[in-house]
């Protein structure tokens, strides 16, 4: 599991049940987007990134209970982690920006996904869609349709 300041995150749960090996997890209660707080990166590198960030603050500001933009990627994930945001979603990140994230983020019980829905990896993905154990991959997808349908997730 996931530790902060020496203490494990706990998580609420609904049930336990079992992973793809066989071993109990908890199973918690997923989120809506509409009452998710929501984290999106402001990558100022390219204005391309800066305009997809924009698109995707348009198109989801009306859709979650609250939007943040902050711009440090490894901190937001280990909020994310804690479940004191839903989601984050940024672009154009570097490897050692978001490694010890998706690790925190996924010992948490949180989804790690880059753009195109797939798993994310250190070395593969720059574009991520991140959310916490209570946000899933079913909270990552539904924010990826809305991304992919407003046009901010492709730039140059």
């Amino acid at each position: 599991g996931a530790y902060l300041n020496g203490k494990r995150l706990e998580i609420p749960s609904a049930a336990v049940g079992t992973n793809n090996a066989g071993e109990l997890v908890q199973q918690r209660e997923h989120v809506k987007l509409a009452q998710s707080l929501v984290n999106v990166g402001f990558p100022v590198v390219k204005e391309s990134t800066i305009q997809a960030s924009c698109k995707a603050v348009a198109a989801l500001g009306t859709r979650v209970r609250g939007l943040r933009m902050m711009a440090c990627a490894s901190q937001v994930m280990s909020w994310v982690a804690q479940d004191t945001f839903q989601v984050y979603t940024s672009w154009d990140l570097n490897a050692w920006d978001v490694a010890a994230g998706i690790i925190i983020v996924r010992e948490a019980g949180g989804s790690v996904m880059d753009f195109k829905g797939e798993a994310a990896t250190i070395a593969g993905s720059r574009d991520l869609i991140i959310t916490s154990p209570t946000g899933g991959e079913v909270l990552g997808e539904e924010l990826r349709a809305i991304m992919e349908e407003a046009g901010c997730m492709m730039y140059e």
